[in-house]
Parts: C-alpha cells; structure tokens; sequence
C-alpha cells in the first residue's frame, strides 16, 4: 500500500498519520499484508466473510 493509501485509511477513522510514523505503518503493514498473502488454508478462498457486529449492550448507552 502506498502512503497515501494509509493516510486515507487513516482518516476514514479519525487518524492523522504523518511522518515519521507514516514510513513506519507503511513498512509494517506491507509485511503484515505480505505474510497473510503466504497463508494458504484449502477452502478459505470458498467461504464468505461475515460482518463483524458488536453485541448490543442497552446497559452502557
């Protein structure tokens, strides 16, 4: 992923992700995103995620 790709990541949750930290994240996340491409699983590919939804708690709204 490109810096910029990041940056906007990071502002789509509130992050302002600037230098020097960007090169860090950068390197981090392309590795990370590197050693899960490794990872092969037979059948992974055939099942469909599932949207993570957070249990509702009425008590802590």
């Amino acid at each position: 992923m490109t810096n910029s790709d990041i940056q906007a990541m990071g502002r789509a949750v509130n992050l302002d992700i600037q230098e020097p930290d960007l090169s860090q994240v950068a390197y981090s996340l392309n590795a990370m995103l590197e050693a899960m491409d490794k990872i092969e699983l037979p059948g992974l590919n055939g099942v469909e995620p599932l949207p993570i939804i957070p249990p509702f708690d009425p008590v802590s709204r």
